[in-house]
Order: structure tokens, then C-alpha cells, then sequence
């Protein structure tokens, strides 16, 4: 599961450099990490690689640009 903030900073209402956990994945996925993507990366990547740890296979989702590779096993 992915638990997180809309806001990275909430006194500017900011949306990018989000906090958010990401737990579980049953082996599709590494954890016990931090990983910070490089600016500009749009959240639907994440989603995109959970979809394919799923099995599910979208070359895209929304704005996705493609996988975050760090969190892939």
C-alpha cells in the first residue's frame, strides 16, 4: 500500500518532493529504502510501476512518463 501527503510543503501549498511510504509489494517491489526521484518526475510514475508489480501491464498511466527502476525487484 502507498500512504502519503498531497502537499510537499504545506505553507506554500507546493505539490512536488511528496512524502509517502510505500509497503508491502511481495517481492515486485524493493523497500527499506529512500529514494528520491529527480525533479519533474510526476506521481503517476509510481503508480505505473505498482500497476506492473500487480501484473498489471500499462504502457502508461495518466502523465506517467514511465517506471521508478529503484523500486523495482
Amino acid at each position: 500500500f502507498t500512504l502519503g501527503a498531497g502537499m510537499g510543503d504545506g505553507t506554500t501549498h507546493q505539490y512536488n518532493d511528496l512524502p509517502l511510504v510505500v509497503a508491502g509489494g511481495a517481492g515486485k517491489l524493493k523497500l527499506g529504502s529512500h529514494i528520491h526521484c529527480k525533479r519533474g518526475t510526476p506521481l503517476a510514475n509510481l503508480w505505473l510501476t505498482q500497476l506492473h508489480a500487480l501484473g498489471i501491464k500499462r504502457e502508461k498511466y495518466a502523465d506517467s512518463t514511465g517506471t521508478i527502476s529503484e523500486i523495482q525487484a
